[in-house]
């Protein structure tokens, strides 16, 4: 005689999403250290391991923007920062007075890379609001 085969159907763990918390106004302009003890606060993890998560923070950023990084970081939701080429410029070329209109010859500028920040998503609605 066959046994009959019992099949369970595999249970699939749900990851665990993060809380999110409710954003509450900031009433003054943090400070680096008071930013690490915010972090370290709503976390529930220890200063110095707040201070860590900035500093790989702030090491992919300049990392990224590097002239041999990719050029550019995206913090999601947030902002963009990227780079652009900006070719140089000979002398006497016509460059326009911003304040009266008129054209002038200008000087020469070498090329240069110009960092540019784009506010994505969640920081425009955050300033709306």
């Amino acid at each position: 005689m066959a046994k009959a085969r019992t099949t369970k159907s595999p249970t699939k763990k749900t990851p665990s999403k993060p809380k999110t918390q409710a954003v509450r106004p900031v009433k003054g302009a943090l400070t680096k250290s008071a930013l690490v003890d915010l972090v370290a606060a709503e976390n529930d993890i220890p200063r110095n391991t707040a201070k860590g998560v900035l500093a790989s923070l702030e090491n992919a950023l300049l990392g990224s923007v590097h002239p041999r990084g990719v050029g550019e970081f995206t913090w999601p939701g947030l902002l963009k920062v990227t780079l652009r080429k900006v070719p140089a410029r000979r002398a006497g070329t016509l460059v326009r007075n911003p304040s009266t209109g008129e054209m002038t010859p200008g000087a020469a500028k070498p090329a240069s890379m110009r960092v540019k920040i784009r506010a994505l998503s969640k920081l425009k609605s955050a300033a709306l609001s």
